[in-house]
């Protein structure tokens, strides 16, 4: 089979793609030519079907390009660029805070931990942590508030629901200094999705979810897969109890045919926003060609 260049795919498949358009479920906003939005679960928030992941791009005209184009919701991270990520979105936003929807992630990690989270000290070390994250965060954006904080990369489920993260992130809300507060994970088993299923403390959930129940990651190689079946009916259980879903990986497993039609990267996140318990589907944006895949499905005007 003959390669074709990305550049030359997109031209071919995007007459086809742009004609099916997206569905739009929980709670959606739909006007003609115009970024549909959906609740972000019982947050009261609004954010964009479509999720910047901005930690792929350091162009600052791309992120207000696609913000001045409908899309409200930003995705950065405190771990990103060493904080210039964070710093480049806080740029962007500066004189729009209000217009848009800012997530970021701080981590906590087991080693860093020199009491291991017990005893006083314990839960003093964990505030410490935490709060200085938030802090740098809070700076680095320009921001005195982030509409949805992330603990990053929940893997270690102790941790997860520790007490003192749980209280530390939940204080944090009750001051207005996080409007939401979620998780990102990359937990294959399930077990941390499944533990908030039963305690519904976390209001976001951040996982991978795609077309294929499997990824490969486009920088570093990395692959991992997931039983599709299990994870649909734990996503579709936590939406219900009104914790908000928000789309990983939508992209990593590869364009996607909807409809029989040709296979397309947005093709392959319309799957993903096919299902009533997503309330976004973020996606790594690097460039104007990229963003305006994704805008042509919305018959948004694009440069």
């Amino acid at each position: 089979m003959k390669k074709i260049s990305r550049k030359e795919f997109i031209r071919k498949s995007s007459a086809g793609i742009a004609a099916l358009g997206m569905l739009s479920g929980t709670g959606a906003s739909r006007a003609a030519g115009a970024m549909p939005l959906r609740k972000l679960g019982d947050t009261g928030i609004m954010v964009s079907e479509i999720c910047f992941g901005a930690s792929r791009t350091n162009n600052e005209g791309l992120i207000r390009y696609a913000i001045d184009r409908g899309i409200n919701f930003l995705d950065t991270g405190r771990a990103y660029a060493n904080g210039n990520n964070e710093k480049l979105v806080g740029r962007v936003t500066s004189d729009i805070r209000k217009n848009v929807v800012i997530q970021s992630k701080i981590y906590l990690e087991e080693s860093e931990l020199r009491y291991g989270g017990k005893g006083r000290r314990g839960s003093a070390e964990i505030y410490d942590i935490l709060s200085k994250r938030t802090e740098e965060s809070l700076n680095a954006l320009g921001t005195d508030y982030i509409d949805i904080m992330l603990y990053h990369s929940a893997e270690v489920e102790y941790l997860v629901f520790h007490e003192d993260v749980m209280k530390f992130y939940e204080s944090q809300k009750s001051q207005g200094i996080y409007r939401a507060h979620g998780f990102s994970s990359h937990d294959y088993e399930l077990n941390i999705l499944k533990h908030n299923n039963r305690e519904r403390f976390w209001d976001v959930i951040m996982h991978p979810f795609n077309h294929s129940g499997s990824f490969i990651h486009s920088l570093s190689g990395w692959s991992a897969k997931w039983d599709q079946e299990v994870l649909i009916s734990e996503l579709t259980r936590s939406a219900e109890t009104g914790v908000a879903i928000v789309a990983m990986k939508t992209c990593s497993s590869g364009p996607y045919a909807p409809g029989g039609e040709k296979a397309s990267y947005p093709g392959a996140v319309k799957w993903v926003l096919d299902k009533d318990f997503v309330s976004s589907a973020a996606v790594a944006i690097s460039g104007y060609e990229h963003m305006n895949e994704y805008l042509g499905v919305y018959n948004i005007p694009v440069l």
